[in-house]
């Protein structure tokens, strides 16, 4: 009897969650709807991550112009006109014109974010346009696209969030460009890009170009700059003295507001400042910008030197570390930089970065000797050593420095300081992993691997092509990630280093098991005569005998070895806790969660679930946030919640495809198809789904 009104229970749940689905179709009831809308819910203001608008003289009829395109359905504006005309200000102009629009089915409207580019005056690669997004929004998984689907990975973020993107300082002239030209091309409905172009007409999009000032507007903006800067030989100056300079700066805004900075801090007349621009020795910025740079004091100098050595932006900590001052001499360095028109601000990641402006940067550069960078270099590389060796699970704090950290590597090897350079790749590595920055991991992997290789050091080479192994197998590289693992293998065996031949044991058998071969993988790391764990563990190498374990127990796991898998993953959640290693919990707890699964004892697999997904929330590990989104999704198939069962996996398969998890994602789309059936046909879930199953494709998942 019990049994008959467990099956009639079953069935009446059945017949709900199909009623609730015709419902919500039908529109009726609202809820139903409601809920199946929340995820993609985007009420409230959009977040703006722009610079601060600019007081625009005569540009008008130039930002009328910009919106009217945008009004007509344009998706892509070019902003062109010749250097410091004042593409940029426009360009910011325009994004805060668009972000103050209330009426509906406007262009820009709907949109969930503002996010502004510097380019540099070079060509942004779409590596960069997903770092800089992702970090922005707090979407990480975009950079974890493999470069083949890098375009379509920020398509589809686009596409769930509409995004006005501001890319300034672009430059077309570069090989490369043509992926970028094409990306823009083809952005998803709603979202908008505004470019301000350094290269004019290379875009394929309407433009709206910048004429210098004329007479008339260049007298007002020259007028209000000095009036600013309390300059009164030109708030005083005849009509004869505003045509000289006229002639000599043209009706360039920038050229004009550094002529007047020039003319409020040097001591000179003003017939004597227009006399040496006359005079042509120098260039019309070096000469605007030696006479500001000679008032600034040493420390000054230094930390607009550091500002223009980490790409023209830097925070309060990184300053304070390069200077080697206190943080109190930085913030009053940084206010008198500021007032003086040579530092901006803005926001980034919570944190305040100070920028310089791009002509600034490499007039800096020029007038900064190769031994002071140096020092900054190995200052900044010792601090983040020591930061990170210590919090190198701090993937939130570490976002604010992930540019500083990527040009740190890149820089120390070509000035051939080749150990800070390996060290600082070991110790944020896994960061690069947790964020899902895989385009960095790889190439930082083969900077590192170089230096090691001018080391001499072996082991270090290992370590590097380990990185970069491990990242092409979770990506689905499976060629790179076995040509690569074997290398590091030689490399092993003929160093006789126990401790790195069991990482490449373990590389080669990942990348087999990421590759479909579980039971191949199992040979490699279980091999009698050379078992990867027992070798790790003898070697001292806790991290490595865990990456082992994971891959043990996963690898029983597909192979349908429960007894074995959970053994395996308990010596695992073991180590973890000994070592201890708290986001590597994460990953034990899911595992377990699946076996309990699949012995029904699904209340103990939903609190199992609830404890991995805190620890990976907490840590930001947004790969492992996967894997428990498809194993909630499979709870709730095999339990009968099929509505849940659906949403779960449809965000599992999401997620995954934007962080190239191919194996994840065939399993989340295969569960999401199942459950779907399911809700339409009832029955088909009392013969077919009711009891648990291991797998519903032949792809592996996990073993990280």
């Amino acid at each position: 009897m019990g049994g008959f009104t467990s099956g009639v229970n079953e069935w009446l749940g059945l017949i709900s969650g199909l009623l609730a689905v015709v419902a919500a179709v039908l529109g009726l009831p609202p809820l139903i709807v409601r809920l199946r809308e929340a995820g993609r819910h985007r009420s409230g203001k959009p977040k703006m991550l722009l610079p601060s608008r600019t007081q625009l003289v005569d540009r008008g009829n130039e930002v009328a112009q910009a919106l009217q395109h945008l009004d007509r359905g344009e998706y892509l504006i070019s902003i062109e006109g010749s250097i410091g005309v004042g593409k940029s200000a426009l360009a910011t102009e325009v994004a805060h014109r668009l972000a103050e629009r209330r009426p509906a089915r406007k262009p820009g409207h709907g949109f969930t974010s503002l996010v502004w580019f510097d380019a540099h005056n070079s060509v942004l690669s779409l590596a960069d346009l997903a770092r800089t997004l992702g970090l922005a929004t707090g979407s990480p998984a975009l950079s974890a696209a493999s470069a083949e689907h890098k375009a379509e990975a920020l398509r589809a973020h686009l596409a769930d969030h509409p995004a006005v993107l501001v890319v300034d300082n672009l430059r077309l002239t570069a090989a490369d460009a043509q992926h970028l030209i094409d990306f823009l091309r083809t952005l998803p409905s709603g979202s908008l890009a505004i470019v301000s172009a350094n290269t004019p007409g290379r875009l394929p999009a309407p433009r709206v170009l910048l004429q210098e000032l004329q007479l008339q507007y260049m007298q007002e903006l020259l007028l209000r700059e000095a009036r600013r800067r309390s300059v009164p030989e030109i708030v005083g100056a005849d009509a004869a003295t505003f045509e000289r300079i006229h002639r000599l700066l043209g009706g360039n805004p920038r050229a004009i507001e550094l002529f007047v900075l020039a003319c409020s801090r040097d001591g000179r007349s003003l017939s004597d400042r227009l006399g040496q621009l006359e005079s042509g020795s120098t260039q019309l910025a070096d000469a605007l910008f030696s006479v500001v740079w000679q008032e600034v004091n040493d420390m000054g100098r230094s930390l607009l030197r550091v500002c223009a050595y980490l790409g023209g932006s830097a925070d309060a900590e990184q300053l304070r570390v390069a200077l080697a001052v206190p943080a109190a001499d930085v913030g009053a360095l940084v206010e008198r930089l500021w007032s003086d028109g040579l530092l901006s601000s803005r926001q980034q990641h919570g944190v305040t970065v100070y920028t310089c402006s791009a002509a600034l940067r490499l007039f800096v550069l020029n007038h900064t000797a190769s031994g002071e960078t140096v020092s900054f270099a190995g200052r900044l590389a010792e601090h983040f050593i020591a930061r990170f060796s210590q919090d190198w699970e701090d993937a939130a704090g570490a976002g604010a420095h992930i540019e500083a950290i990527r040009l740190l590597v890149r820089d120390l090897h070509r000035r051939e300081a080749y150990e800070q350079c390996v060290k600082l790749f070991e110790v944020t590595l896994d960061i690069f992993f947790t964020l899902g920055l895989f385009d960095d991991r790889i190439e930082l992997g083969w900077v590192a691997y170089e230096a090691a290789t001018a080391l001499g050091n072996d082991e270090q080479r290992s370590l590097a092509l380990s990185v970069i192994s491990s990242t092409h197998a979770v990506r689905g590289e499976a060629e790179e990630a076995a040509r690569t693992a074997q290398l590091g293998l030689g490399i092993a065996r003929d160093a006789g280093s126990a401790r790195e031949i069991a990482r490449q044991l373990r590389c080669v058998g990942f990348a087999l098991f990421r590759a479909g071969q579980a039971a191949e993988a199992l040979a490699v790391v279980k091999n009698p005569q050379e078992d990867a764990e027992k070798i790790a563990r003898a070697a001292g190498d806790p991290n490595n005998m865990i990456d082992i374990q994971s891959l043990v127990g996963a690898a029983y796991w597909h192979l349908g070895e429960l007894d074995s898998c959970e053994q395996t993953v308990r010596r695992f959640l073991e180590a973890c806790e000994q070592l201890p290693w708290e986001r590597g919990k994460a990953y034990a707890i899911r595992d377990l969660a699946e076996v309990s699964l699949m012995r029904r004892a699904f209340a103990d697999s939903g609190l199992l679930l609830r404890q991995a997904r805190q620890i990976a929330e907490e840590y930001r590990d947004v790969r492992q946030l996967v894997r428990i989104d498809l194993t909630d999704a499979r709870l709730n198939l095999f339990r009968g919640r099929l509505l849940r069962a659906h949403r779960n996996a449809r965000r599992a398969a999401l997620d995954a495809r934007q962080l190239s998890l191919s194996g994840e994602q065939s399993e989340a789309e295969a569960t999401s198809r199942y459950a779907t059936r399911a809700l339409f046909m009832p029955w088909l879930w009392l013969a077919a789904y009711r009891r648990p199953r291991i797998r519903f494709t032949s792809q592996t998942v996990g073993g990280d």
